[in-house]
């Protein structure tokens, strides 16, 4: 890391207040919104309660958003969302829905007709049309995509993952209200957990890293290392839902800056094939990958370990396995990832161009497929 020469840019403005959901409509100033979110939250009524709050200015309800949104699915929303011009998007979810707002954010100022896949996959360029402004209302704690200019699609038809990433998708302000993440569910509480410990990992061992991205982290790592567990035994634990979506937001924070690196260029591919979540496909191996960067260390990490209160790196590693292992990890990889040889042979998949080459340490194939292997043993996979 060269901290005499760095920069950092975040437009995001960040809204962190319990219950502010109530009085939303005193955050938004655009005549002409669209909600983006899921069908739980049209379930549990929080449609009708952004419904109540803004009116007649809501035009149009996009709530079929599903995990890891498809190229596809996204043409198709956008396609009944055009007719009603909207000028703000409201994103109310985990990552993926902010991910699909993100895209229908592009995809709405682009001609009638536009292809997503072809803007994504075949280099057609976009109008110079900004994207539309997105709001975003975080309900996980973990993507901390309320804060990055990225967005994250699938073609699952083709197996494959594209990103979307322009300064005008930094969104114009994030919602935080940490009440929102208290009915989520065990296995999102772990997966989105892990995914904020790994945006900070991932930031940390980043030939990007800068000084300041480096203290984000330390503090993101010091609430979720304390607060992952508490909030997953005792899902009622407000005290811990604030610390985790802290975390996540200090750890998005720095991803913006720096990118993600080598765990999540190994997560790719499994996510694709094998439906495994994002949170948990970009954390399994950070106990092997941290001890592996620390043979490359140029001192951050030792630093970063005391500052999250352990001794050196290889007792961080040791936590890191204990937290795991106290999470169940390995009993949620085995639900999705079947035997060794169908993981094994997406090896050569694991090296993503634009990830892998952001790891403090250079990996070759050889070495992933260890990585890999010894992460799966000590999960017990």
């Amino acid at each position: 890391m060269n901290a005499a020469s760095w920069t950092h840019y975040n437009p995001v403005r960040v809204l962190f207040r319990p219950g502010v959901l109530q009085h939303i409509a005193d955050h938004v100033d655009s005549p002409r919104v669209a909600l983006v979110t899921t069908p739980g939250f049209r379930q549990r009524g929080t449609v009708d309660t952004i419904t109540n709050a803004l009116g007649s200015r809501l035009l149009a309800v996009i709530d079929d958003v599903k995990p890891n949104p498809d190229v596809e699915d996204l043409q198709v929303q956008s396609a009944r969302l055009r007719p009603e011009r909207p000028d703000t998007l409201i994103a109310l979810g985990g990552g993926s829905t902010i991910d699909t707002a993100k895209a229908l954010a592009r995809l709405l100022t682009q001609p009638d007709g536009t292809s997503l896949k072809a803007l994504l996959s075949e280099g057609v360029a976009a109008t110079t049309a900004p994207a539309l402004p997105v709001i975003a209302i975080p309900t996980t704690a973990g993507t901390g995509a309320e804060v990055t200019p990225f967005g994250t699609v699938w073609d699952h038809a083709g197996k494959m993952k594209y990103s979307i990433v322009a300064e005008d998708l930094y969104p114009k302000l994030a919602i935080l209200d940490p009440e929102l993440t208290l009915e989520m569910p065990a296995e999102i509480t772990v997966a989105s957990g892990l995914d904020a410990i790994s945006h900070a990992l991932e930031s940390a061992w980043n030939r990007n890293a800068t000084p300041v991205t480096l203290g984000l982290v330390t503090k993101s790592l010091r609430l979720s290392m304390q607060s992952l567990a508490a909030a997953n035994e005792n899902p009622g634990d407000i005290a811990a839902r604030t610390a985790m979506m802290q975390a996540s937001v200090l750890a998005g924070l720095a991803i913006s800056q720096t990118r993600t690196a080598l765990a999540h260029s190994i997560s790719y591919p499994l996510t694709a094939n094998f439906n495994l979540p994002h949170g948990l496909a970009c954390s399994f191996t950070l106990p092997a990958l941290l001890e592996f960067n620390a043979a490359s260390d140029d001192g951050r990490l030792a630093d970063l370990a005391l500052g999250v209160g352990y001794a050196d790196t290889d007792d961080f590693a040791r936590g890191l396995s204990e937290l795991f292992e106290r999470l169940g990890v390995g009993g949620y990889l085995a639900r999705y990832l079947p035997d060794r040889t169908s993981v094994m042979s997406l090896s050569d998949r694991m090296l993503a161009p634009g990830r892998a080459e952001n790891n403090l340490r250079t990996a070759s194939e050889e070495q992933v497929r260890a990585l890999v292997t010894e992460s799966l043993d000590a999960l017990g996979v």
